[in-house]
């Protein structure tokens, strides 16, 4: 006969109960547990706390141990690369992350009024920058969305989840590389909607798992009047090669373009200079 009074829990991989106080966030592959100024992402593993005080794990937790071994070999190989969110360690348990306090820059959007242009482009820059790196060490991103990036103290940009990323043999072209449909093209085509986003301050996605599923036309929004939109139709007709061709493209625009106003350096451009981690006082993008 079950025992009435058990209670449903969620479990590390070394077996302790999480509290559930300490829960903020869940995803398809994965519990997010706020511990202090750190964040752990942890595989979705549930049990059961008996009457008796101990922990009954559930029978079907060995499928879900091992959906993080993948994420933690990208943290691994991304290791020191600017923009991607700092990782602390990889363990058993998961992947202890920095806590970014800021939050995620679809929160952002949605909570506030549209930033000046500069700022947006700035973010626009971090962006393809950051993205530009990860293909430098060979990961193609896929979930490239305005809920991956976080916000710094700085309110810099900072990646996470690479749950569905692919990680591309340092002997092979990233731009040749199709793993399982996910290619470069891919990782610019998701790009370009966070960037149409981050412009226009709507946000705007199309579901593509691989290349195979482009969307048709029709699902495209128009882009007319916008300073940024050849670009952006370009990497949506599957124009660019490599993340590098979009790059150059993208920094032209906003050099050129009268929307970006005064950029205050090309160094505040650059997401080496512009994305690190240090300490810094919290500072608003101005309206």
């Amino acid at each position: 006969m079950a025992d009435p009074m058990t209670v449903d829990c969620i479990l590390l991989v070394d077996g302790r109960r999480v509290d559930a106080a300490d829960l903020i966030g869940s995803g398809i592959d994965g519990f997010i547990i706020r511990n202090g100024g750190h964040v752990l992402k942890t595989p979705k593993l549930f049990g059961r706390l008996l009457s008796d005080g101990t922990i009954e794990a559930d029978s079907e937790n060995d499928i879900h141990l091992n959906h993080l071994e993948l994420e933690k070999q990208a943290y691994e190989r991304l290791r020191g690369v600017p923009g991607v969110a700092k990782c602390i360690e990889c363990t058993s348990n998961g992947i202890l992350l920095k806590y970014y306090r800021n939050g995620a820059l679809s929160e952002y959007i949605s909570c506030h009024k549209p930033p000046s242009m500069p700022w947006r482009w700035r973010w626009v820059l971090q962006a393809t920058e950051i993205i530009a790196l990860c293909h430098q060490r060979g990961v193609l991103v896929f979930d490239i969305a305005l809920r991956n990036f976080l916000l710094a103290d700085d309110f810099s940009l900072r990646i996470i989840d690479f749950a569905n990323s692919s990680l591309v043999p340092q002997s092979v072209d990233i731009t040749e590389a199709n793993l399982d449909g996910c290619t470069a093209r891919l990782d610019l085509f998701h790009l370009a909607n966070v960037i149409y986003s981050i412009m226009t301050w709507q946000t705007f996605s199309v579901d593509c798992a691989m290349e195979s599923e482009w969307p048709t036309i029709d699902q495209i929004p128009d882009l007319e009047g916008l300073d940024f939109g050849q670009i952006i139709h370009a990497c949506w007709n599957r124009e660019y090669t490599t993340i590098q061709e979009f790059a150059l493209e993208i920094r032209l625009c906003a050099k050129t373009s009268s929307s970006a106003g005064l950029l205050e350096s090309q160094n505040q451009c650059n997401t080496q200079a512009a994305v690190s981690d240090r300490s810094s006082s919290p500072v608003l993008p101005p309206a």
